[in-house]
């Protein structure tokens, strides 16, 4: 059992990358993901929390508005902070789920599944399980996210590939909050 616990310890850093990569797929490959249970896509919405591997580090938060953009963010990132969570969207068809996804234990919160259609039943537990269905789907969507990201984050390409493509993102990001704030201060 402890021997779990080290384990888990020591890789838990791997949750924080998986959100932070993430955005990352989402901004620069539109968040289009192919799983075993069917195609998703994802969005980065709002609420940001970013934290430092230290645990006594830096922590920033970032509500309103599209965050994602905003020079706050690229300096966050440009820092080496990490996403800690982040509301997102998940769609699958027409169905939307909203959510915040915790980047240290991959927890689902303040979860919004789809609308349930009511089938007229005076009984309420066609639709909660319904419901919970739908929550169950978002937990595997999330679950085939994750394992999509290890095969990456595991795999031989990490370092020649993703990471510098991550590098460049974080870069690209940090440039254009520059000539936003140059824009500002010139006016």
């Amino acid at each position: 059992m402890a021997e779990d616990l080290a384990f888990a310890a020591e890789r838990s850093f791997l949750a924080q990358e998986f959100l932070t990569w993430l955005w990352f797929r989402c901004e620069v490959e539109g968040g289009e993901f192919e799983l075993d249970a069917g195609p998703v896509a994802m969005v980065v919405e709002d609420a940001l929390s970013f934290t430092s591997w230290d645990p006594d580090g830096t922590r920033a938060s970032l509500r309103g508005g599209t965050p994602t953009v905003r020079p706050e963010a690229a300096s966050a990132l440009a820092a080496g902070l990490t996403l800690k969570r982040a509301r997102l969207l998940a769609a699958r068809g027409e169905r939307e789920w909203h959510f915040s996804l915790d980047g240290e234990t991959l927890d689902l919160l303040g979860v919004k599944v789809p609308e349930v259609e009511d089938k007229g039943d005076d009984d309420g537990v066609d639709k909660l399980a319904e419901k919970l269905a739908l929550g169950e789907e978002l937990r595997a969507m999330v679950d085939g996210l994750y394992q999509v990201f290890l095969g990456v984050r595991l795999g031989p390409d990490w370092a020649r590939i993703e990471l510098p493509r991550l590098n460049d993102w974080v870069r690209q990001k940090l440039d254009r909050a520059w000539q936003e704030v140059l824009a500002a201060s010139s006016n």
